[in-house]
């Protein structure tokens, strides 16, 4: 049987290390790409035969460019079965108050540094197909947030609507190559990126001025109290990395797969009720004030 191996970004914590874990467990050599020294050290002292630790930093196309020669030399003329893009992070701020660098970094994270990795591993994966003649795999981790919003995280909002966008050209575009591409749009899973979310709206709320406190906070609030509600009905990170496995070993992989039920329900609202309706049903879960 042909090695398959897998690279993974965004492997420190939550769905990212679990299906490290399930993939590797399952006989895949897996990259496990990680941003920060520390968690580079947590995966080596793993020692799990089937994982290769990597730093990488999605944001730095120098850091790309290490790991690239670092993973064809691991492969070889075996090529990269799998490419999964999971790296990201999530600020919340009312649109008045944001940063623009943590915003910018915020794209890089998600989007500009998926593209890349796209663009710089695609060689190899198409090696993969030459080698082994059979299909090579991308995975583009969206949310549900790729398909309709939730306030205050609106530039998280934006990079999963172009994940999607994207996945779904290249799709066109490299299956002529017998290069399948796929997105996963997870809803409310239980991990860490939520509590760095819930941190960065905290640090806005303490940012508001007179003004901006009687505009924002009550709903800034209610936001977060829905956003804790449906986290803690979230599904585990183990039963996340599942579906990523399933997309990785089905024979016709769809566009897109959702996981948990509130990621499918947001999807059928899209898909059959009209946006004024949907709103409307949102709208009454955030219990939002009128402030003006």
């Amino acid at each position: 049987m042909h090695p398959k191996y897998v690279l993974i970004t965004g492997t420190s914590s939550g769905i990212g290390a679990a299906t490290v874990k399930l993939l590797a467990d399952s006989g895949y050599t897996v990259f496990a790409g990680v941003r920060n020294e520390k968690a580079l050290q947590a995966w080596q002292q793993n020692n799990h035969p089937q994982i290769i630790p990597l730093q990488l930093d999605v944001t730095h196309t120098t850091a790309i460019d290490e790991a690239y020669q670092k993973v064809a030399k691991t492969v070889g003329n075996n090529g990269l079965y799998a490419l999964i893009n999971n790296a990201g992070n999530c600020i919340g701020v009312p649109t008045e108050l944001f940063d623009e660098e943590a915003a910018k970094h915020l794209m890089e994270t998600h989007f500009w540094g998926m593209a890349k990795l796209c663009k710089a591993f695609i060689p190899l994966l198409r090696k993969y197909v030459q080698a082994s003649e059979s299909a090579a795999r991308i995975i583009n981790v969206g949310s549900a947030g790729s398909i309709s919003s939730f306030p205050f995280i609106q530039f998280y909002n934006a990079a999963k609507f172009a994940i999607l966008g994207f996945t779904e050209s290249i799709r066109f575009e490299l299956a002529p190559q017998n290069i399948h591409c796929s997105a996963i749009l997870p809803g409310a899973v239980k991990t860490e990126i939520w509590n760095r979310a819930e941190e960065s709206i905290k640090n806005s709320l303490q940012q508001l001025s007179h003004e901006g406190a009687h505009l924002y906070r009550d709903n800034i609030v209610s936001a977060l109290q829905l956003s804790n509600k449906l986290e803690n009905k979230g599904v585990s990170p183990e039963a996340a990395a599942l579906v990523y496995k399933k997309v990785l070993e089905s024979p016709k992989p769809r566009l897109k797969y959702f996981i948990g039920a509130d990621s499918k329900l947001m999807h059928w609202m899209v898909r059959y009720l009209p946006d004024a309706l949907r709103h409307s049903i949102i709208n009454t879960q955030l219990k939002f004030k009128k402030t003006l």
